[in-house]
């Protein structure tokens, strides 16, 4: 499980514990629903671990979820020219760690305060809280962690000029998200709208020569 995990575990557990021993009908109820809630985060923030395949000619996926949009867009920050876009959405079923979706070296970082829509909601990449992952290495891939509704947070644990390989874990998103991964405008993509999609697992596009 996710070490940030412990702290949400904590506070329902010591909320619900505390409310059982002050008793009453309605103190019961929060107790119980607090203690559902504290078992649910040990599933929420679980960290299953991942048979990575390296491939420095393939682009994996940095999150789990559902593949909402696959675009053309200009990247201004990083890249700097037309790429694509793949916009992952991460359900609160989804595990919420993210991954290095190629070996490289971290290049760019940014961290970014904004809103906190919900994290489908089509402002969202642009408007929310959101950490942003430069990766060098064959090529050049941006990977954006966006904050959604609820815990309004992500963590990114990868540090400047960090060296990652594939698969190798590099943060967070507190409850609902949506990752996006910026890739460049010559990869082959393999992967479709709706298709469900795994970190450090599915091959979500081929880079170009």
């Amino acid at each position: 499980m996710a070490k940030i995990g412990f702290i949400y575990i904590s506070f329902f557990l010591a909320i619900s514990i505390i409310l059982f021993i002050v008793g009453g009908l309605l103190c019961d109820v929060l107790s119980i629903l607090l203690f559902l809630i504290t078992l649910f985060c040990f599933y929420f923030f679980r960290d299953p671990s991942r048979n990575v395949i390296i491939n420095e000619n393939n682009i994996l996926s940095p999150a789990d979820g559902t593949v909402f949009e696959i675009s053309e867009v200009e990247e201004p920050l990083f890249i700097k020219e037309k790429v694509k876009i793949i916009k992952i959405f991460l359900s609160v079923l989804n595990v919420h760690i993210q991954r290095a979706p190629v070996s490289g070296d971290v290049k760019y970082i940014s961290e970014q305060k904004g809103s906190f829509l919900p994290a489908n909601h089509v402002d969202a990449s642009t408007k929310n809280t959101q950490n942003l992952i430069g990766f060098e290495g064959k090529s050049k891939i941006l990977v954006k962690q966006i904050a959604g509704i609820i815990a309004r947070k992500c963590d990114l644990w990868a540090k400047l000029n960090q060296k990652f390989n594939q698969g190798e874990k590099i943060g967070i998103i507190h409850f609902g998200s949506q990752v996006d991964i910026y890739v460049p405008n010559n990869t082959k993509i393999n992967v479709t709208i709706g298709q469900k999609v795994k970190g450090g697992i599915t091959i979500l596009g081929e880079i170009g020569e």
